[in-house]
């Protein structure tokens, strides 16, 4: 009895869940007309996938489509580059000041992104970065590098020394050490956490509306915006570019599931 009434639960979350996912893409299928029909529904006589077609004419999604992917996957790469180098010095070195700075790193991520905007805006204007992919790379990469950090630290930490002097005794140097032992056996941990990373850089907004200025450089969720208009606003196209929006994540997750699991374990065990 106990069983069932969980795994009743569990359904009625999932659908809970499912049903703003469902909805979006009925309406992704219905016209302009019926979306703004009273009282809603959820399917209507002439649903197609025009919405989707027409979508590609309001606005220039495939260009948004390889700017996001672009920006994940450079955030992604630093992210993971830096972070492990960090996560590493902290893991493995005594040094004055090392709780301090894990702390600051911590209440990094407490901060609005409103409380550092205009002086990141004047900064990447100064030095020629803004409305540009490289500058908009590179502030994802400043955002997540501190959440990325403690992650990886996790990971760093379950790992025995002992493998690291073992290493060491063999003639590796810390680098190679770092290189050809602590990250084979973090790979789970490096998986799930760029996992994390390549959709906090896929999903973000906020930045990216304030440090882009044009179409050769906007990112997706700024883009999917630009469906609300001032006289009328494009709910079906909008949720086509959402539909789509979700696709490359979903595959991400798909083919990374395991290692995922994995990096959730190991994170989890000492």
């Amino acid at each position: 009895m106990k069983r069932t009434a969980v795994i009743l639960l569990l359904l009625v979350l999932a659908a809970l869940v499912l049903l703003p996912v469902l909805w979006t893409f009925a309406t992704s299928l219905k016209p302009l007309t019926a979306v703004n029909a009273y009282p809603p529904s959820w399917t209507s006589p002439d649903m197609s996938f025009q919405p989707y077609v027409d979508m590609f004419f309001f606005m220039p999604f495939a260009t948004y489509a390889v700017n996001s992917l672009v920006v994940a996957t450079i955030a992604t790469v630093l992210t993971l580059l830096f972070g492990s180098l960090a996560a590493f010095a902290f893991s493995r070195f005594q040094f004055p000041g090392k709780n301090i700075f894990l702390l600051i790193l911590l209440l990094s991520q407490m901060l609005p992104g409103a409380s550092v905007i205009v002086p990141l805006f004047q900064l990447l204007t100064t030095i020629g970065l803004y409305d540009t992919i490289i500058g908009l790379a590179l502030t994802h990469t400043a955002v997540l590098l501190p959440f990325v950090i403690w992650l990886l630290y996790g990971f760093f930490c379950c790992i025995p020394r002992e493998v690291e002097d073992a290493a060491l005794i063999d003639g590796c140097s810390r680098l190679g050490a770092l290189w050809k032992v602590l990250l084979p056996l973090a790979l789970p941990g490096l998986g799930g956490t760029a996992m994390f990373a390549f959709l906090g850089s896929w999903n973000e907004f906020f930045f990216s509306l304030i440090l882009t200025n044009s179409d050769t450089t906007r990112t997706i969720p700024v883009g999917i915006g630009l469906f609300v208009g001032e006289f009328q606003d494009v709910w079906n196209q909008m949720s086509a570019a959402a539909v789509l929006f979700s696709i490359p994540p979903l595959l991400v997750f798909l083919l990374m599931r395991k290692t995922f699991v994995k990096g959730l374990v190991a994170g989890a065990i000492k």
